[in-house]
This record gives structure tokens, C-alpha cells and sequence, in this order.
């Protein structure tokens, strides 16, 4: 039985429905924060955001700091990490996982500029709070040359004084950065950031321009840096007392922001003024409370603690329960190597 003219008209029209709604639901797609939603097609990012064309015609320009979601038909994985970096930043750390594994797929070589802006844009965050700097430096220029506004207000974080060569590293994409960069809108965020580095791995002429200038800076990014190395160039200098005196002045603040740090230059104050009881105890928070921070400044600190207990005439078992742990626990590390030596003075060369 052959179906009438009006089931037909019925199934026709239906169909231009569903072919309507599909064409609605179809394109790529940014919720705002505010609940304002955007379809069309993203085209690439601009100096202020994603620019996406709505209509086939309309251009318009979303901000990334007002962006909740994007989703795009030709990255379908994208959606998907937008949905696990909104759990992870609500404090789901599985998700957080998942959704910078999401990202990272997404990256891949011919992606276009807008989606790494994007990602990079979400995972900035999440490698400056994990203290990842040296990929958070990475996501931060990758964003500063798709646009310098891009990144206004977004502050790097402080490099890791232990992290030697990362740190030499960084220094030189930095530099590389602000060689043609005038007046930049993130010129003065890089000027900040590459002074800390100077103070980490610049030459003493170079140190002695900028230390100054740090010291009395404002950001204590670049403040606590500063601190940490007029510590160790009064101490290496022989000059003890005044390092002690610092310690007074700002130590607590130091102690909040590099505690393991702080408690190593305690100890070679400690040290240098022959208070050895107190350069041991300061010493031991190393191995104590930040046993894999640095493996290389830890090691240490165990054998200068064997030596400040040697020279407070401490328990020759407790010394050699000192020098067996760097030796141990530490194994291919300078500290480890003198902890060693030491053990074969004492006749209990492990």
C-alpha cells in the first residue's frame, strides 16, 4: 500500500527538521563564563581572543579570560578536556589529569594557532601552580606570539633556584624573547622573570647589576630570589655575621616561600659562626622534611651535617648515621661522594 500525499508531506517536512536541527547543533560552539553561547565557525585568535564567524559573514572576538568552553567539530577531543579542566579546576585532580593528557593529543604539528592558544592558555595555570615553570614559560611565549594582550595580567612564577640548568635554559628563550619585543605588552613580565634567572645563573658582574634593583622590589618573586642570593654571596664571602643579620630581617618570609633553602642557608650561617649544634639541626630539615626537593643540595646538607655534629663532638654512631644516609640515599651525588670519604676516615666506609 503506497502511502498517501499527506504522510509524505508529513515525512518531508520532518526531515527538514531534523536536517535544520542538526545544522543548528553542528559548528564549533564558545560558552563564556557568563553563560553566553557562540556558534559559527572559529577562524583563528586575534590580538584580544578567538575569533569566530558567526553566520557565515559575522566576525566576532571572545576574550580567552571570558571563555568557559570551546568545542569545535573537527577536534572532537577538545570538547572533552574543556569538560575535565572545568572538574580538575573545581579541585578533581584525576580530571586535571585526564584533561592536560586531552590537550596535549591536541597538539599536534599542523594544529592550528587558535586551538595551542587555547590550550595553552588553559594549561598556563596548572603548570605555574604545580611549580612546572619551564612549561609554563613555554605556554606563556607561545601565547605572547599569537598576541602580546593575550597574556597581560598573567604572572610567571618564581624559577626554582636548584633547577641549574632549566634555569640556563629558560634564560635563553627569554632573552631570545625580548631581543624586537619594544613595548610589548608582556615585555615587563619577561624583564621580571629573566631578572630572577640572573640571579640564579648570571655572572657576579651580572648578579651585582640587578640584586640591588631586586632586593628592594615589591614582586617578591623577584625579591625572595634576591634574598636567597645575597645569603649565599655574604656567606661564600665570608662574611657570616651579616648574612646573619639578613636572616633576621626577612628570614621568616623566606622560610614561607623556599623553606628548604632557607633552612640550608641557616645552617652554613650556623656553620661559619661554629653554633654547629644548630647548623646540624638546620641542616637535617633538608633530608627531614624535603628529601627529594634537590637531591644534590639534600646530599649536601646531610654531610655538612656530619661535619657540624663532628665538630660539636657528637656520638661517633649518630655522625656515621649521617654520612651513611647521604651515601645511601643520595648515591651519585656530590654530597653523597664526601659523605663517603668521610665514612673512610672514620673506618665505616659503607
Amino acid at each position: 500500500m503506497q502511502p498517501s500525499l499527506s504522510k509524505l508531506r508529513l515525512l518531508a517536512l520532518a526531515a527538514v527538521v531534523v536536517l535544520a536541527a542538526a545544522a543548528v547543533s553542528s559548528g564549533d560552539k564558545i560558552r563564556t563564563v557568563r553563560g553566553i553561547g557562540t556558534d559559527g565557525e572559529i577562524t583563528g585568535v586575534g590580538a584580544d581572543g578567538l575569533i569566530i564567524v558567526v553566520g557565515g559573514e559575522t566576525k566576532k572576538t571572545v576574550p580567552l579570560i571570558e571563555i568557559a568552553r570551546v568545542a569545535a567539530d573537527k577536534y572532537p577531543e577538545l570538547a572533552k578536556a574543556e569538560d575535565a579542566w572545568a572538574l580538575g579546576a573545581k579541585g578533581d585532580a584525576k580530571a586535571l589529569q585526564d584533561a592536560e593528557k586531552l590537550y596535549t593529543g591536541l597538539m599536534k604539528e599542523g594544529a592550528p594557532a587558535w586551538l595551542r592558544v587555547v590550550v595553552q592558555f588553559r594549561m598556563f595555570k596548572v603548570y605555574a601552580d604545580s611549580g612546572r615553570v619551564a612549561e609554563a614559560l613555554g605556554a606563556y611565549l607561545e601565547m605572547a606570539r599569537a598576541s602580546g594582550r593575550l597574556v597581560e595580567g598573567l604572572k610567571l612564577p618564581s624559577a626554582d633556584p636548584s633547577a641549574g640548568e632549566a634555569n640556563r635554559a629558560m634564560l635563553k628563550k627569554v632573552d631570545a624573547a625580548l631581543e624586537g619585543a619594544g613595548d610589548k605588552p608582556y615585555v615587563g613580565e619577561l624583564k621580571s622573570f629573566r631578572a630572577g634567572l640572573i640571579l640564579q645563573e648570571g655572572s657576579s658582574e651580572d648578579v651585582a647589576k640587578v640584586l640591588k634593583t631586586a632586593l628592594a622590589s615589591e614582586d617578591p618573586r623577584l625579591r625572595q630570589p634576591a634574598q636567597l642570593k645575597q645569603l649565599e654571596l655574604l656567606v661564600t664571602g665570608g662574611r657570616a655575621d651579616q648574612a646573619a643579620a639578613c636572616l633576621e630581617e626577612y628570614g621568616k618570609e623566606l622560610a614561607g616561600a623556599y623553606p628548604a633553602d632557607a633552612a640550608y642557608w641557616r645552617g652554613r650561617v650556623y656553620q661559619e659562626q661554629k653554633r654547629n649544634l644548630e647548623a646540624a639541626l638546620a641542616f637535617m630539615r633538608l633530608p627531614i622534611l624535603y628529601p627529594t626537593k634537590d637531591r644534590q643540595r639534600t646530599a649536601e646538607a646531610l654531610w655538612r651535617a656530619g661535619q657540624a655534629m663532628e665538630a660539636a663532638k657528637a656520638p661517633r654512631v649518630e655522625i656515621v648515621k649521617v654520612y651513611t644516609e647521604a651515601v645511601q640515599q643520595y648515591a651519585g651525588t656530590a654530597g653523597a661522594d664526601s659523605a663517603k670519604k668521610e665514612l673512610g676516615r672514620l673506618g665505616s666506609a659503607k
